[in-house]
Order: C-alpha cells, then sequence, then structure tokens
C-alpha cells in the first residue's frame, strides 16, 4: 500500500465515509468530521501508522490530503 492510500484509508475512517469519497484534492471542512478537531486527529492517526511525527507549526500548513502525503514523504 503506497502512502496516498493509507492516507486516504486514515481519512476515510476518521471522518466516517467512503475511501471513494476521498481524494488527493479532499481537506480540511470538506467532511462532517474534518473539522479542527478531525484534522488533529487525523494527522495524530497518520503519525503513528507511519512511525512520524509533525511540529506544531507543520500541522498548520497541512490543508489537503496532497499535504498530508507531501508531509510524510518528506519524513521518511
Amino acid at each position: 500500500m503506497d502512502t496516498l492510500e493509507k492516507i486516504i484509508e486514515i481519512v476515510a475512517s476518521t471522518c466516517e465515509v467512503e475511501k471513494s469519497e476521498v481524494t488527493e484534492s479532499s481537506m480540511v471542512g470538506d467532511f462532517p468530521a474534518w473539522d479542527s478537531v478531525g484534522h488533529l486527529t487525523i494527522l495524530s492517526n497518520v503519525e503513528e501508522a507511519f512511525d512520524i511525527s509533525f511540529e506544531p507549526e507543520e500541522m498548520m500548513e497541512i490543508e489537503d490530503v496532497k499535504d498530508i502525503v507531501e508531509a510524510v514523504n518528506a519524513k521518511l
């Protein structure tokens, strides 16, 4: 499973939507559960899944699935 696929799975699971609804351009606010708290939950789940950690500044800059993928790839 590649990084994008894994992140889409995490976003879908956290937001309680189908994986098919999540795209690389899905962003904060696209799903009812992807609010500020949901965003932190998604990023926390991503950190756990990839065994990485984000700085608070990085978390503030991440706005969509593509940003998450790029941030994860930069740390791997």
